[in-house]
C-alpha cells in the first residue's frame, strides 16, 4: 500500500476510537496530534485536554488506536505515544510492549478495563436514546411522554441520531430490529408507562452531562493546544442543533495537516 493510501486508511481507523466518556472520537475531538504512515510503519501521537485526564480512560483510547491501525492490511508495525501526560511514559511503555491494562498499571489497574468500557457504553446508549426520543417529542406534538413505552425503533425518522442509537444498541447486545421497543433499560427491558417522566428526565441528565464534559474537554483542548483548533469536528449532537462550534472544513485541514 502507497503511503498516502495509508496515512489515509489510518486516518479513517481512528475515526472508529472513541473517547469513553465523551462518546466521540479522538479524530473529531482533535485528539490525534499527528499522523505518519511510509513503509507500513505507522506512528501516531495523541494529546488531550490537560496532563491529569484520567489514566485509564488514556491508556484506553491509545490503546484501542493501536489495534485499529494493527489491523490495517498495510500496516507492518505501528507506534502510538501518549504525549504530554503524567503518565506517558508508563503507558507508551506499556503499549510498546503489548501488555496489557493490568500489565502497564499492575495492582494501580482496580478493575478490568472492559467492566469500564460497558460502563460508558451504557451511558453512550441512554444519551443517544434521549436524543432520539426527545426529536420525536419535538416532532409529534401530539405525542405524549407517558405514550413512549409504545414507540418501537421502526417509529422512529432515518436521522442521525436514530442511526447513532442503533450503534449504540448493537454495542450492547441490544435488539435492533424495527419492531424492538426504542425506551429501554440496559438490559433491554422497556419501563413501566408510570415510570417513563422520570426515566426520561434521568436520561436527559446523562445526555446534558456528556455534551457538558465534552463542550469543556474541547475548550481545555484548544487553550492547552491552540492549533487544534482546526482538527476539531463541529458538534451536532442534537439533530440540527450544534453545540460546538468548530471549523466546517475539519475533515478536509486534519487530513492535509496529519502527513
Amino acid at each position: 500500500m502507497r503511503a498516502a493510501q495509508l496515512r489515509a486508511a489510518a486516518l479513517c481507523a481512528l475515526d472508529a476510537v472513541y473517547d469513553p466518556e465523551l462518546d466521540e472520537p479522538i479524530t473529531d475531538l482533535g485528539f490525534v496530534r499527528s499522523l505518519t504512515a511510509d513503509d507500513g510503519r505507522i506512528t501516531v501521537h495523541l494529546r488531550l485536554p490537560t496532563s491529569f485526564c484520567s489514566p485509564n480512560f488514556a491508556y484506553l483510547m491509545a490503546s484501542d488506536a493501536k489495534d485499529a491501525l494493527a489491523a490495517l492490511p498495510g500496516a507492518r508495525e505501528v507506534t502510538v505515544l501518549l504525549d504530554d501526560h503524567h503518565d506517558s511514559d508508563l503507558i507508551n511503555r506499556g503499549l510498546a510492549a503489548d501488555a496489557g491494562y493490568r500489565g502497564t498499571f499492575g495492582h494501580e489497574a482496580e478493575r478490568d478495563l472492559e467492566e469500564l468500557r460497558e460502563i460508558f457504553r451504557r451511558k453512550a446508549h441512554t444519551a443517544a436514546m434521549e436524543r432520539a426520543l426527545t426529536a420525536l417529542l419535538r416532532a409529534r406534538p401530539d405525542l405524549a411522554e407517558e405514550r413512549l413505552g409504545e414507540v418501537v425503533l421502526g417509529d422512529l425518522p432515518d436521522t442521525a441520531a436514530t442511526r447513532a442509537l442503533l450503534r449504540r444498541r448493537a454495542a450492547l447486545g441490544l435488539g435492533t430490529g424495527r419492531t424492538e421497543p426504542a425506551l429501554v433499560d440496559d438490559d433491554g427491558r422497556p419501563f413501566p408507562p408510570g415510570e417513563i417522566p422520570l426515566r426520561l428526565r434521568f436520561a436527559r441528565s446523562v445526555r446534558i452531562s456528556i455534551d457538558g464534559n465534552a463542550h469543556f474537554c474541547r475548550g481545555l483542548l484548544r487553550t492547552r493546544y491552540p492549533d487544534s483548533a482546526a482538527d476539531q469536528a463541529p458538534r451536532s449532537r442534537d439533530e440540527g442543533n450544534p453545540v460546538d462550534a468548530a471549523p466546517a472544513a475539519h475533515r478536509t485541514t486534519i487530513r492535509e495537516n496529519i502527513a
